[in-house]
């Protein structure tokens, strides 16, 4: 017992440690297969998502495929056993705490098809409206049965575990911060877990009071990230495994053009003249005067001296930033 006491210790140890240094998404898979030596299982998943509608929006999987959780939106209305986690909030439940869940539609059209026949699970509830955590570790083997001892492991492991994320979410914030943009990490239904101030004021300027859906639809759905333009503010996309980090900051005046006429206006601007610009782009004098004419309109100045004003003024609030 002297060991398991010290073993445990070293884990919460190293959990914290490492919650304030790895990114949110590295974090939760290291967690998982530290966990492996404590409640041993054959595949793992660790993730989140609304209550009310069990839809999954993020999951960091071990040794299984993200589309467990996407099959599972089919059964996730009948599901018995979310049923139980979810009104057993915070304490670790198996399947066996639900007679005959083996013989349900749920286990036998979802979760045996993926070799989760024996399961431990605990749904976290999370300070933020409608939004859960969830960790659950499985074994295929329908003959190794999770004990008490094992549930009861997990019981007291799973608040550390998910304290020490929300501090991974808050570090990885903290870190990302520059001086002048709010920075907030959301997931893919864009529920905001973390944010550093002015990320809610300049949300708040964009869209009121913007719900879920407000912020979802602005992401990308691809692999990368980029960069989202509003009426007030400007938003630099990030993406983070399941997650995404946003940095908003207010527009610049500059931020109305396309990226090669911001090009021309700041070398104009600096001080270069139609053919410097030119040759610098290597493009044409004339199309130089085409772009110019362009963000005179678009920009609703008359003259280069207005040009280099507007320029200067976003280099200052650039350096701000940086600093």
């Amino acid at each position: 017992m002297t060991a398991d006491v010290g073993r445990i210790s070293d884990f919460l140890l190293d959990l914290y440690s490492d919650a304030r240094r790895q990114r949110p998404n590295v974090f939760q898979r290291d967690t998982l297969v530290q966990l492996r030596d404590f409640v041993p299982f054959d595949f793992g998943a660790w993730g989140g998502g609304a209550q009310d509608s069990r839809e999954v929006s993020e999951v960091i999987m071990l040794d299984q495929s993200s589309g467990l959780f996407q099959d599972w939106s089919a059964v996730a209305a009948i599901d018995d056993y979310c049923d139980l986690a979810l009104r057993r909030l915070n304490d670790a439940v198996l399947f066996d705490d639900i007679p005959c869940f083996r013989e349900s539609a749920a286990y036998k059209e979802h979760w045996r098809r993926f070799d989760a026949r024996n399961m431990v699970a605990t749904i976290m509830a999370e300070p933020i409206d409608g939004y859960v955590s969830f960790v659950g570790l499985c074994r295929a083997d329908i003959n190794r049965r999770y004990g008490e001892s094992e549930r009861v492991l997990m019981q007291m492991l799973m608040p550390h575990v998910s304290s020490a994320l929300r501090l991974s979410r808050e570090s990885q914030v903290f870190e990302a911060e520059v001086t002048g943009e709010g920075v907030g990490l959301v997931t893919r239904a864009g529920m905001i877990l973390s944010s550093r101030a002015p990320f809610l004021h300049l949300v708040r300027e964009e869209w009121g009071h913007p719900d879920p859906p407000t912020l979802a639809a602005i992401l990308p759905t691809g692999a990368g990230g980029g960069v989202w333009r509003g009426r007030s503010i400007q938003l630099g996309i990030e993406r983070l495994g399941p997650y995404f980090l946003l940095r908003a900051r207010t527009c610049d005046d500059l931020d109305v053009l396309r990226p090669r006429e911001q090009e021309v206006a700041e070398h104009f601007g600096r001080g270069m003249t139609h053919k410097e610009v030119a040759r610098t782009l290597a493009i044409a004098p004339s199309t130089v005067r085409n772009h110019l004419a362009q963000i005179y309109d678009k920009l609703g100045i008359r003259d280069k001296g207005e040009l280099a004003g507007l320029v200067s003024t976003a280099d200052s609030l650039s350096r701000k930033r940086q600093r």
